[in-house]
């Protein structure tokens, strides 16, 4: 019953200087009369002496001058034996069913969303390779005019083979720049 009404709770505080001149006079009034409020005031007496002087004694640890380095490291990366498989297996089963209860929760609204976004990504795909196909349709197409134009009026009137290669790839170079050029301004249809 005595333990009940006995302040413990005001002897840190005592120790520490903290309590006004009238609590100090009534705790010291009790601890007069009470064995064990005075057994707690000489352990905690006895705790502060030997933290005074854990803290005042030198340091005189040898450590490595990368310790709180390597403290850290092994701190985040050696994470092996803290748990067992069982704790895995659970785990990876509550994830599951937590992301079956969320897709289900969710129901008609994420299944609209996720078609929804399919189509964009599969409509951008297609948008990429039809531009890519009419790319290469037009350069071909390009190519084939500029070459039978040239060919018929560098072979039929001079009969010079170097001087038509030297046209054609002339051709082929403004071209290409051409369409380097265009795709750069982002004139696109």
């Amino acid at each position: 019953m005595k333990q009940q009404t006995c302040p413990v709770n005001l002897i840190a505080p005592y120790l520490e200087g903290e309590l006004d001149q009238a609590t100090s006079e009534l705790l010291e009034d009790h601890l007069a009369g009470c064995d064990l409020c005075r057994i707690e005031l000489r352990a905690h007496q006895l705790f502060m002496c030997e933290l005074d002087a854990a803290l005042t004694q030198p340091d005189d640890l040898d450590v490595p001058a990368n310790f709180s380095h390597l403290v850290a490291v092994r701190a985040v990366s050696d994470m092996r034996g803290v748990r067992s498989v069982s704790e895995h297996k659970k785990a990876l089963a509550f994830s599951l069913v937590l992301a079956l209860t969320s897709f289900a929760l969710l129901g008609a609204t994420a299944r609209d969303y996720t078609v929804r976004f399919g189509r964009k990504v599969v409509g951008v795909f297609w948008g990429l390779a039809e531009f890519l196909w009419n790319a290469a349709y037009d350069t071909a197409a390009s190519l084939t005019v500029v070459s039978k134009v040239l060919s018929r009026k560098f072979v039929v009137e001079s009969g010079s083979l170097v001087l038509v290669l030297v046209v054609l790839a002339a051709g082929g170079f403004l071209l290409s720049r051409l369409i380097s050029n265009y795709h750069r301004s982002g004139a696109t249809e």
